[in-house]
């Protein structure tokens, strides 16, 4: 009965780590040092996310580790739209805190046209 129980829990706290986690998908605006700026469309319409960063944030560049100092560059050679980016979070509301942040990489040279 309490291995039953127990069993329960773990998969319940389980189930509750991955309904909030969230990705997000668009334009990366922003890089800051605690936070990022993300336009994402809804409902046809652009909006701006701000999502805060930690210590523990992942700066990818495709496959590669990057920095925030690196997307920030991009960003700052990119057109008036930023860099697209794919954020994942965990949390929900105030305590939401990026997880990872991925942009892509440099092609690689046989395939630049």
């Amino acid at each position: 009965m309490l291995r039953a129980f127990s069993t329960a829990i773990a998969g319940l706290v389980l189930f509750a780590g991955l309904v909030l986690a969230e990705e997000y998908r668009g334009y990366l605006k922003s890089v800051g040092k605690n936070k990022v700026t993300l336009t994402v469309e809804d409902k046809g319409k652009d909006k701006d996310l701000d999502i805060k960063t930690d210590t523990g944030t992942n700066f990818l560049k495709g496959t590669a580790k990057g920095s925030a100092e690196d997307l920030a560059r991009m960003i700052k050679e990119s057109d008036a739209k930023g860099v697209r980016a794919h954020v994942k979070t965990k949390g929900s509301g105030p305590a939401e805190v990026a997880t990872e942040i991925r942009v892509a990489g440099p092609r690689p040279k046989d395939e630049k046209k």
